[in-house]
């Protein structure tokens, strides 16, 4: 049965296997591969048949392979459900967490199924598919940014891997608290929302008080990358308030060092 599935072969769009509410593995990735990197699922098979290059080629496996990992980080996070279902049909079962705790996920990825039993093993012989919850992947997908070219502040966090790890601290040490302790002087006062806006975000008014820069400089300096990238909601443009909060931080942190 492991011939019956040739890695990559199901991304040249020959089938389309349904679940209720449930998308085969395959089928989501091809989604996530082309909202994120441009490659149509079709395109799969070529890449990896690929002669290595350290070039084009390797560079489009490596970029296949990160979609790999960040999907994965999203199913042991359990913010997206996985299902098994036996090959040519049967009653679904969810798939633990767990079963995502892999040193390399992409085999998984490039057949869309696995062995239930022997997870781990990515040389066993498939007995299952994998699908994930509809819903739940579309909301996902719905909500990520287009990559496009890399930001100041991605550029830093790259070269500068301590200041990522900074500001992924002080997001997730803010990310809890709905608002400051006036009585701690680390902490800073977030204003209060306005009508109808969630405590989440913040508009460019509250920014501007906030860190006392002008609604232009703030405009600015997160069109240069400079400062969080801002949200959509509708006509209107909001800041997450937990990345402005993480971004003040940085910036008191810069400050102590110098």
């Amino acid at each position: 049965m492991a011939d019956s599935i040739i890695p990559w072969s199901p991304y040249e769009g020959r089938t389309s296997i349904v679940s209720r509410g449930c998308k085969t593995l395959t089928a989501a990735f091809a989604d996530l591969v082309q909202c994120r990197t441009g490659f149509p699922s079709y395109e799969l098979p070529e890449i990896f048949a690929a002669d290595e290059d350290e070039g084009e080629n390797d560079a489009a496996r490596d970029l296949v392979r990160l979609n790999a990992e960040y999907a994965t980080r999203m199913f042991l996070a359990g913010h997206i459900d996985t299902f098994a279902r036996p090959i040519a049909g049967g009653e679904s079962e969810a798939v633990p967490t767990d079963y995502w705790e892999l040193d390399d996920p992409l085999p998984r990825f490039a057949t869309g199924a696995f062995n239930l039993e022997r997870w781990f093993d990515a040389r066993a012989e498939p007995t299952h598919r994998i699908f994930v919850d509809n819903w739940q992947f579309d909301e996902w997908l719905a909500g990520l940014p287009p990559l496009g070219p890399l930001t100041n502040r991605q550029i830093e966090e790259i070269v500068d891997p301590q200041l990522r790890a900074r500001r992924g601290v002080a997001k997730r040490k803010n990310a809890d608290t709905a608002s400051a302790d006036a009585g701690d002087k680390d902490d800073v006062e977030v204003l209060p929302m306005p009508p109808g806006v969630g405590p989440a975000f913040l508009s460019v008014e509250e920014v501007s008080a906030l860190i006392g820069r002008s609604r232009s400089t703030i405009y600015q300096d997160e069109k240069n990358g400079t400062f969080p990238k801002l949200v959509k909601l509708g006509s209107s443009t909001r800041w997450l308030k937990t990345e402005v909060v993480a971004w003040i931080e940085e910036q008191a942190a810069k400050r102590d060092r110098g």
